[in-house]
């Protein structure tokens, strides 16, 4: 089968191969047609200009003959030339016999024929008939017409040929892109492609070399993606499984026994969490809304996720400075309370003991605002730019506190929501606001 198939590729003809053709083709049919209505325009003149110079001919015999002393040999002898093809002919010759009235009446008898008009001419000289043919393998009119086609035929040959080499470069960037095409097949997400001058191929390149960037940030992401779940999972299973066999001992005490036992529930609690964070991003991914809405209080939801983390807030002696306006909201409730839950959450775990948070609320006419503010250390630039990314964590060391999945929660719940989420750092006060914006529509507050 694979014989087969190179066999199937190597009689496929190429592009440039079909555009030299088309051309060829196209040239031959244009030149044929050109020169075919040329002829039927001037097929007429040149009738006309045939005949003209063969009775002019005749004209000139007849002059000969008046003037007397010249055989019927002598006078054919004066007026020929290679131009023409003469004979004599008596008035027995079947040509003289059916035109012989004409031939009388008017001295000659002329006729033309063929698209490229071939003029005969009978004439009477003294006792004899001269037959004047201007057809002549020596005529410089047959040798004119010969040129002319023989140079149509040149430049339709000169032209298929620099067609040919036109045609290369100009298919160079499709040859170009299926080579790399070729390479992404392979797996190399690095190729790029040269982006030509030509509108239309540096689109097309353009276009591939961001489908191969995207391409590439998608592999880099499923690569990441794997190692960190493989991490994360690894971790605290380790953790689980080491304390397990310490369990087993015989020779350690209670207190040690509880401990054990208190860190392999902690641990199975993270990857509960863990599994099930990882299991809610993969279905917010494949979601394109948010899903069943209802309309509900947005500042009393937020209060709620305050007392459920009062414990967290108030063992650091964290200072509360809520500022809340009445808002209605239509939107998943579920959905929301994350948002809330994990931005204030982040926000008590990075804030120092005694430490200050601030919770706005506002609307506007177009949109619905919520700051989140810490005073706690500020975001690194590059940290800020991959804090929304998944498994990312900034802070090494806190690590075992979180697995880096809640931010990139909280954004993609955001843009279900048409909304906007940013991050900075407080330039004025110090610290780090988080700034959510979410669609205002008339009807939530009906």
């Amino acid at each position: 089968m694979r014989g087969l198939d190179k066999k199937k590729t190597k009689n496929k003809t190429s592009l440039q191969f079909k555009l030299t053709l088309m051309f060829f083709f196209v040239m031959l049919v244009s030149a044929s047609i050109s020169v075919s209505v040329l002829v039927m325009v001037c097929s007429p003149v040149m009738k006309s200009n045939a005949e003209q110079q063969l009775v002019e001919l005749s004209m000139a015999m007849d002059q000969l003959e008046e003037k007397g002393g010249f055989t019927v040999d002598e006078i054919v002898s004066i007026v020929n030339n290679s131009a023409y093809s003469l004979s004599v002919v008596d008035k027995n010759d079947p040509r003289v016999h059916d035109h012989f009235a004409d031939i009388v009446h008017k001295g000659y008898y002329v006729t033309s024929e063929g698209v490229v008009p071939n003029a005969t001419i009978i004439s009477q000289v003294l006792d004899k008939f001269v037959i004047i043919d201007s057809f002549s393998s020596d005529s410089v009119y047959w040798v004119v017409n010969l040129v002319v086609i023989i140079a149509f035929m040149v430049c339709i040959v000169i032209g298929t040929i620099i067609t040919a080499f036109m045609s290369r470069s100009i298919i160079q960037p499709i040859r170009d892109l299926s080579a790399a095409a070729a390479e992404i097949a392979k797996g190399n997400f690095k190729v790029r492609v040269r982006e030509p001058s030509d509108p239309e191929y540096s689109i097309l390149a353009q276009n591939f070399n961001k489908m191969a960037e995207e391409l590439a940030g998608t592999e880099t992401l499923r690569g990441d993606f794997i190692s960190n779940v493989s991490h994360e999972f690894k971790t605290p299973l380790a953790s689980v499984q080491g304390f397990a066999k310490l369990l087993q001992s015989d020779d350690i005490t209670e207190q040690e026994r509880e401990e054990y036992t208190q860190i392999i529930i902690d641990e199975t609690s993270r990857l509960s969490k863990l599994s099930s964070n990882i299991l809610k991003l993969t279905k917010l991914e494949n979601q394109k809304t948010v899903g069943k809405k209802t309309r509900f209080s947005l500042d009393e939801q937020i209060r709620k996720i305050l007392l459920v983390l009062e414990p967290e807030w108030s063992k650091k002696k964290i200072d509360l400075d809520i500022d809340l306006e009445d808002i209605m909201y239509v939107g998943s409730e579920e959905l929301m309370a994350q948002i809330w839950q994990n931005i204030i959450n982040n926000a008590i775990k990075f804030t120092p003991e005694g430490g200050k948070i601030s919770v706005k609320l506002f609307r506007n006419e177009k949109n619905i605002s919520a700051e989140i503010w810490d005073n706690g250390p500020s975001i690194a630039p590059d940290v800020k730019a991959k804090i929304f990314d998944k498994f990312y964590q900034g802070d090494r060391s806190r690590a075992t506190e979180g697995n880096g999945l809640g931010l990139a929660l909280v954004k993609r719940i955001i843009e279900l929501s048409e909304g906007s989420i940013e991050v900075e750092n407080d330039m004025k006060k110090g610290g780090v606001c988080f700034r959510i914006s979410l669609p205002y529509l008339i009807e939530d507050m009906m």
